[in-house]
Protein backbone atom coordinates (compact mmCIF):
# COMPACT_ATOMS: atom_id res chain seq x y z
CA UNK A 1 0.00 0.00 0.00
CA UNK A 2 1.33 3.35 -0.85
CA UNK A 3 1.04 6.52 1.90
CA UNK A 4 1.86 9.84 1.38
CA UNK A 5 3.25 12.48 4.19
CA UNK A 6 2.43 15.96 4.30
CA UNK A 7 5.11 18.23 5.51
CA UNK A 8 3.96 21.59 4.75
CA UNK A 9 3.14 24.84 6.50
CA UNK A 10 -0.13 25.56 8.52
CA UNK A 11 -1.43 29.30 8.99
CA UNK A 12 -2.29 29.39 12.52
CA UNK A 13 -5.91 30.26 13.17
CA UNK A 14 -6.99 30.30 9.60
CA UNK A 15 -8.73 26.50 8.77
CA UNK A 16 -9.50 28.02 5.26
CA UNK A 17 -6.13 28.00 4.51
CA UNK A 18 -5.13 25.05 5.58
CA UNK A 19 -7.77 23.42 3.94
CA UNK A 20 -6.84 24.41 0.49
CA UNK A 21 -3.60 23.57 1.27
CA UNK A 22 -4.81 20.12 2.40
CA UNK A 23 -6.77 20.18 -0.91
CA UNK A 24 -4.21 20.10 -3.24
CA UNK A 25 -1.90 17.53 -1.06
CA UNK A 26 -4.98 15.05 -1.14
CA UNK A 27 -4.60 15.46 -5.32
CA UNK A 28 -0.94 15.09 -5.16
CA UNK A 29 -1.26 11.89 -2.71
CA UNK A 30 -3.99 10.80 -5.03
CA UNK A 31 -2.01 11.31 -8.31
CA UNK A 32 0.97 9.79 -7.21
CA UNK A 33 -1.24 6.55 -6.70
CA UNK A 34 -1.46 6.63 -2.42
CA UNK A 35 -4.70 5.18 -0.55
CA UNK A 36 -3.54 8.03 1.87
CA UNK A 37 -2.53 11.12 3.54
CA UNK A 38 -1.07 11.78 6.64
CA UNK A 39 -0.41 15.65 7.45
CA UNK A 40 1.13 17.07 11.07
CA UNK A 41 -0.33 17.48 14.09
CA UNK A 42 -3.45 20.25 14.59
CA UNK A 43 -2.82 20.89 10.91
CA UNK A 44 -6.39 21.97 10.44
CA UNK A 45 -5.85 25.67 12.81
CA UNK A 46 -1.59 25.00 12.62
CA UNK A 47 0.18 24.33 15.63
CA UNK A 48 -0.13 27.51 17.81
CA UNK A 49 -1.46 26.14 21.49
CA UNK A 50 -0.66 29.91 22.96
CA UNK A 51 -3.01 31.51 20.33
CA UNK A 52 -5.59 28.91 19.95
CA UNK A 53 -6.12 29.03 24.00
CA UNK A 54 -8.26 32.30 22.81
CA UNK A 55 -9.38 31.90 19.54
CA UNK A 56 -11.20 28.22 20.09
CA UNK A 57 -14.77 27.83 20.56
CA UNK A 58 -17.17 25.23 19.78
CA UNK A 59 -18.17 26.69 16.65
CA UNK A 60 -15.02 27.42 15.14
CA UNK A 61 -13.80 23.72 15.80
CA UNK A 62 -16.40 21.45 15.73
CA UNK A 63 -17.18 21.82 11.85
CA UNK A 64 -13.70 21.00 10.97
CA UNK A 65 -14.10 16.96 10.49
CA UNK A 66 -16.96 17.39 8.18
CA UNK A 67 -14.96 20.04 5.92
CA UNK A 68 -12.22 17.50 6.02
CA UNK A 69 -15.08 14.29 5.10
CA UNK A 70 -16.34 16.27 1.79
CA UNK A 71 -12.71 16.65 1.17
CA UNK A 72 -11.33 13.09 1.33
CA UNK A 73 -14.91 12.00 -0.73
CA UNK A 74 -14.05 14.82 -3.95
CA UNK A 75 -10.76 13.87 -4.05
CA UNK A 76 -11.02 10.61 -3.78
CA UNK A 77 -8.25 9.62 -1.06
CA UNK A 78 -8.22 8.68 2.74
CA UNK A 79 -6.82 11.40 4.87
CA UNK A 80 -5.59 11.36 8.88
CA UNK A 81 -5.23 15.38 10.00
CA UNK A 82 -5.18 16.70 13.26
CA UNK A 83 -7.79 19.69 14.43
CA UNK A 84 -8.74 20.42 18.20
CA UNK A 85 -11.83 18.92 19.07
CA UNK A 86 -14.44 20.50 21.94
CA UNK A 87 -15.59 18.48 24.88
CA UNK A 88 -18.99 18.53 26.55
CA UNK A 89 -17.69 19.74 30.02
CA UNK A 90 -16.17 22.96 28.11
CA UNK A 91 -12.43 21.41 28.00
CA UNK A 92 -10.57 21.13 24.31
CA UNK A 93 -8.34 18.07 23.45
CA UNK A 94 -6.04 17.34 20.24
CA UNK A 95 -7.73 14.82 18.29
CA UNK A 96 -6.69 13.00 15.21
CA UNK A 97 -8.78 11.13 12.58
CA UNK A 98 -9.09 8.35 9.94
CA UNK A 99 -11.53 9.87 7.20
CA UNK A 100 -11.65 7.08 4.55
CA UNK A 101 -11.96 8.28 0.37
CA UNK A 102 -15.90 7.93 0.76
CA UNK A 103 -15.82 10.42 3.64
CA UNK A 104 -16.57 7.95 6.34
CA UNK A 105 -14.69 8.98 9.88
CA UNK A 106 -13.64 5.27 10.93
CA UNK A 107 -11.21 6.38 13.62
CA UNK A 108 -10.55 9.10 16.27
CA UNK A 109 -8.46 9.86 18.69
CA UNK A 110 -7.90 12.09 20.99
CA UNK A 111 -4.11 12.98 22.71
CA UNK A 112 -3.02 11.10 26.09
CA UNK A 113 0.31 12.75 26.71
CA UNK A 114 0.46 16.86 26.54
CA UNK A 115 3.71 18.24 25.64
CA UNK A 116 4.88 21.33 27.37
CA UNK A 117 3.47 24.47 29.20
CA UNK A 118 1.53 25.67 26.26
CA UNK A 119 -0.22 22.44 25.38
CA UNK A 120 -1.38 22.11 28.57
CA UNK A 121 -2.86 25.31 29.04
CA UNK A 122 -4.96 25.06 25.65
CA UNK A 123 -6.15 21.66 26.11
CA UNK A 124 -6.86 18.80 28.58
CA UNK A 125 -5.32 15.09 28.15
CA UNK A 126 -7.73 12.29 26.78
CA UNK A 127 -8.02 9.22 29.09
CA UNK A 128 -9.06 7.17 26.55
CA UNK A 129 -7.58 3.94 24.94
CA UNK A 130 -6.14 3.93 21.88
CA UNK A 131 -8.21 1.59 19.33
CA UNK A 132 -7.04 -0.63 16.54
CA UNK A 133 -9.54 -0.90 13.35
CA UNK A 134 -9.52 -2.80 9.95
CA UNK A 135 -9.12 -0.35 6.92
CA UNK A 136 -7.81 -1.00 3.20
CA UNK A 137 -6.49 -4.97 4.40
CA UNK A 138 -4.73 -3.25 7.15
CA UNK A 139 -4.81 -3.01 11.47
CA UNK A 140 -4.70 0.54 12.09
CA UNK A 141 -4.23 2.62 14.79
CA UNK A 142 -3.47 6.65 15.64
CA UNK A 143 -1.08 8.12 18.37
CA UNK A 144 -0.10 11.98 18.32
CA UNK A 145 3.20 13.08 18.56
CA UNK A 146 4.17 13.08 22.06
CA UNK A 147 2.68 9.97 22.22
CA UNK A 148 4.78 8.02 20.36
CA UNK A 149 7.74 8.70 22.56
CA UNK A 150 6.27 6.13 24.98
CA UNK A 151 6.50 2.79 24.56
CA UNK A 152 3.32 1.61 26.49
CA UNK A 153 0.76 3.11 23.73
CA UNK A 154 2.31 0.95 20.90
CA UNK A 155 3.32 -2.00 22.91
CA UNK A 156 -0.89 -1.83 23.80
CA UNK A 157 -2.03 -1.18 19.89
CA UNK A 158 0.97 -3.76 18.68
CA UNK A 159 -1.48 -6.07 21.30
CA UNK A 160 -4.45 -5.67 19.69
CA UNK A 161 -3.16 -6.55 16.47
CA UNK A 162 -2.21 -3.39 14.72
CA UNK A 163 0.28 -3.56 12.12
CA UNK A 164 0.05 0.08 10.81
CA UNK A 165 0.59 3.55 13.49
CA UNK A 166 -0.05 6.88 12.24
CA UNK A 167 0.96 9.92 13.73
CA UNK A 168 0.25 13.74 13.45
CA UNK A 169 3.41 15.68 14.57
CA UNK A 170 4.95 18.82 15.51
CA UNK A 171 8.29 18.23 16.85
CA UNK A 172 10.43 21.24 17.71
CA UNK A 173 13.93 21.47 16.14
CA UNK A 174 16.02 20.26 19.18
CA UNK A 175 14.13 16.96 18.80
CA UNK A 176 15.56 15.09 15.77
CA UNK A 177 16.11 12.32 17.76
CA UNK A 178 12.70 11.13 18.26
CA UNK A 179 11.99 10.47 14.53
CA UNK A 180 15.51 9.46 14.13
CA UNK A 181 15.04 7.42 17.06
CA UNK A 182 12.44 6.42 19.15
CA UNK A 183 9.98 6.15 15.79
CA UNK A 184 13.00 3.83 14.50
CA UNK A 185 12.18 2.16 17.38
CA UNK A 186 8.83 1.55 18.38
CA UNK A 187 8.64 -0.05 15.07
CA UNK A 188 11.26 -2.07 15.01
CA UNK A 189 9.85 -3.47 19.43
CA UNK A 190 6.61 -4.01 18.16
CA UNK A 191 6.92 -5.29 14.23
CA UNK A 192 4.39 -3.09 13.06
CA UNK A 193 5.16 0.45 10.42
CA UNK A 194 4.56 3.84 12.08
CA UNK A 195 4.33 6.63 9.55
CA UNK A 196 5.21 10.17 11.61
CA UNK A 197 4.09 13.58 9.50
CA UNK A 198 5.81 16.81 10.58
CA UNK A 199 6.06 20.29 9.30
CA UNK A 200 9.29 21.59 8.06
CA UNK A 201 11.71 23.45 9.52
CA UNK A 202 11.00 26.57 8.52
CA UNK A 203 7.59 27.24 10.94
CA UNK A 204 6.55 27.28 14.73
CA UNK A 205 5.44 28.85 17.11
CA UNK A 206 6.39 28.28 20.59
CA UNK A 207 3.55 31.15 22.87
CA UNK A 208 3.78 34.13 20.58
CA UNK A 209 8.28 33.47 19.05
CA UNK A 210 8.81 32.31 16.07
CA UNK A 211 10.60 28.71 16.37
CA UNK A 212 11.63 26.03 13.74
CA UNK A 213 10.28 22.19 13.73
CA UNK A 214 12.29 19.53 13.20
CA UNK A 215 11.02 18.72 9.36
CA UNK A 216 12.34 14.78 9.37
CA UNK A 217 8.77 13.31 8.41
CA UNK A 218 9.56 9.50 8.12
CA UNK A 219 7.75 5.95 7.56
CA UNK A 220 9.59 3.00 9.59
CA UNK A 221 8.95 -0.58 8.77
CA UNK A 222 9.68 -3.71 11.26
CA UNK A 223 13.10 -3.87 12.49
CA UNK A 224 13.30 -0.22 12.42
CA UNK A 225 13.66 -0.12 8.30
CA UNK A 226 13.41 3.84 7.77
CA UNK A 227 10.98 2.99 4.22
CA UNK A 228 10.76 6.72 3.38
CA UNK A 229 12.32 10.48 5.49
CA UNK A 230 11.80 13.82 4.56
CA UNK A 231 14.58 16.34 5.26
CA UNK A 232 13.78 20.08 6.89
CA UNK A 233 11.58 21.72 4.03
CA UNK A 234 8.09 21.81 2.62
CA UNK A 235 7.56 18.28 0.70
CA UNK A 236 5.02 15.19 0.03
CA UNK A 237 6.59 12.20 1.34
CA UNK A 238 6.11 9.18 -0.59
CA UNK A 239 5.95 5.82 1.00
CA UNK A 240 5.29 2.16 0.00
CA UNK A 241 4.10 0.27 2.87
CA UNK A 242 4.81 -3.50 2.94
CA UNK A 243 1.70 -6.02 3.51
CA UNK A 244 1.65 -7.36 7.63
CA UNK A 245 3.07 -10.96 5.89
CA UNK A 246 5.92 -9.51 4.57
CA UNK A 247 8.83 -10.12 7.08
CA UNK A 248 12.33 -11.49 7.46
CA UNK A 249 12.48 -14.98 8.82
CA UNK A 250 15.76 -13.85 10.32
CA UNK A 251 13.75 -10.80 12.54
CA UNK A 252 13.18 -10.96 16.21
CA UNK A 253 10.26 -11.47 17.50
CA UNK A 254 9.96 -9.26 20.29
CA UNK A 255 6.25 -9.97 20.71
CA UNK A 256 5.87 -13.52 20.85
CA UNK A 257 9.79 -13.78 22.73
CA UNK A 258 8.39 -11.17 25.87
CA UNK A 259 8.05 -12.54 29.86
CA UNK A 260 5.08 -10.25 31.05
CA UNK A 261 4.47 -12.62 33.91
CA UNK A 262 8.45 -12.50 34.79
CA UNK A 263 8.39 -8.94 34.55
CA UNK A 264 5.49 -8.69 36.81
CA UNK A 265 7.13 -10.98 39.71
CA UNK A 266 9.44 -7.85 39.88
CA UNK A 267 7.67 -5.24 40.68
Amino acid sequence: MRIALLQAEAAPLDPEANLRTLRDAAGTARDAGAALLLTPELFLTGYAPAQLRSWMAPELVDGLPARVATLARECGVAIVTSFPVARVDGSFGIAASLTDASGAELLRYEKVHLWGDDERAAFSASTAPPTVIEWNGRRVALQICYDIEFPEPVRLIAERGADLVLVPTAIDGFSAYVPEVLVRARAAENALVVAYADYPRTQGFVGAARTDFAGLSVVAGREGVVLAEAGADAEILIADVPGPEERSPHAADYLRDRRPDRYADWR
